[in-house]
């Protein structure tokens, strides 16, 4: 599989594909105790990479990588040997050798992240008693529909503590 953004595939891979993840952590020391740290949220996942096109044509490919980060809305990332990444295209560079018929590049995208589920979002809570289905719904950002869809509750309200509200 070569490397692919929306409708344009890479006439071959790159040299270098780099993947990077992160996170987001705050740390607090506790008296006497140590410490305590806290996962706050995942940042966007960042595909960058470097390689050369070769052969008549290299420099017109380029040139239309390069109308592509005009482009404001984010597409589907193919990656060799990895989950495809909805993303933006934000970085493109290339330089032409005047000794080789070839044009060497570098590219970043960075994850679209408006459609990802918060990193510590729960599929389900065990009921403490006291909420129904409307308070669940509205603290989860979930509808009533999907909940009583996804639930045998008998109403909104027959929520009992201790049973387990799925969510999701």
């Amino acid at each position: 599989m070569r490397l692919k953004y929306k409708w344009l595939e890479f006439p071959s891979n790159p040299y270098k594909i780099e993947i990077s993840s992160s996170a987001n952590c705050n740390s607090e020391s506790l008296p006497g105790m140590g410490s305590v740290v806290e996962n706050i949220s995942v940042n966007p996942t960042v595909v960058c990479g470097n390689g050369e096109f070769y052969g008549e044509g290299c420099e017109e490919y380029c040139a239309r990588l390069k109308n592509m980060l005009a482009d404001t809305e984010s597409g589907w990332l193919f990656i060799p040997s990895s989950p495809p990444v909805k993303a933006f295209f934000t970085a493109f560079k290339f330089s032409k050798s005047a000794k080789k018929n070839a044009v060497s590049y570098s590219f970043e995208f960075i994850e679209d992240c408006t459609d990802r589920r918060p990193y510590n979002e729960p599929d389900f809570i065990i009921a403490d008693g006291v909420e129904n289905a409307y308070e669940i719904a509205n603290r989860f950002d979930v509808s009533v529909n999907d909940l009583m869809n996804l639930n045998d509750f008998k109403s909104p309200f027959s929520i009992a503590k201790g049973d387990k509200v799925i969510l999701r």
